[in-house]
């Protein structure tokens, strides 16, 4: 698999470019502002087409470059059915930032038990909320990797104090769905460094009790 990073926008947010191989196919997994163009000059660089955008969850940060990067590449946008209501929210303006959410209608839904193929990567969604509706982690069975947008960070966990957030359900989608991935898969998350969910079972304080809400 190649993989690259790119990082965009007023928060540091992280988007990935992943592909099965050189010559292949590529998917994007969240868009911040200002990457939509390197992304394509580095997959032109591959010589690989983006067949798809995903979208890990609707939080202004991670998409605002949606519409730049459809555009460009002409790719498929696929996020959670329940992402549409925050989708259509101005939320930009509620954070008082003077930017435009994109106008993306989804071509297709992400759904936990239908797992989407990338050339010759087949990504497994889970369905991961508490951070916001509509929340995903894409988990690639082959090369132990999963990409948890805002759901689990190297040392930390998404906040909940946003519209639809719950800490409750956020932890229980973490335990229930990401650590039994197993210790040695890789988490790429939309901020901050990439660690392990051995790691992150043996080390984060919001899981080993050592946060104190």
């Amino acid at each position: 698999m190649l993989l690259e990073a790119f990082k965009g926008g007023p928060v540091a947010t992280i988007g990935y470019l992943i592909a099965d191989r050189r010559g292949g196919t590529a998917a994007v997994i969240d868009a911040p502002l200002g990457t939509a163009a390197a992304m394509m000059e580095k997959a032109q660089g591959w010589k690989t087409t983006i067949a798809y955008l995903l979208t890990t969850h609707p939080h202004w940060d991670h998409l605002l470059d949606n519409a730049d990067l459809l555009r460009r590449s002409g790719a498929k946008y696929g996020v959670h059915h329940e992402s549409l209501q925050l989708l259509a929210m101005p939320q930009t303006r509620m954070f008082g930032l003077d930017l435009e959410m994109p106008d993306c209608k989804p071509d297709f839904f992400l759904e936990e038990g239908k797992p989407l193929p990338v050339g010759n990567l087949t990504f497994e969604v889970l369905y991961c909320p508490g951070h916001c509706p509509g929340s995903v982690a894409l988990f690639e069975p082959q090369e132990k990797i999963v990409f948890t947008g805002d759901v689990l960070f190297a040392g930390s966990i998404g906040r909940t104090d946003l519209p639809g957030g719950s800490m409750e359900t956020l932890l229980h989608s973490i335990r229930g769905k990401l650590l039994p991935l197993g210790g040695d898969v890789r988490v790429l998350a939309g901020h901050g460094p990439e660690t392990t969910i051995g790691t992150e079972r043996r080390e984060n304080p919001f899981l080993t009790g050592r946060h104190r809400l």
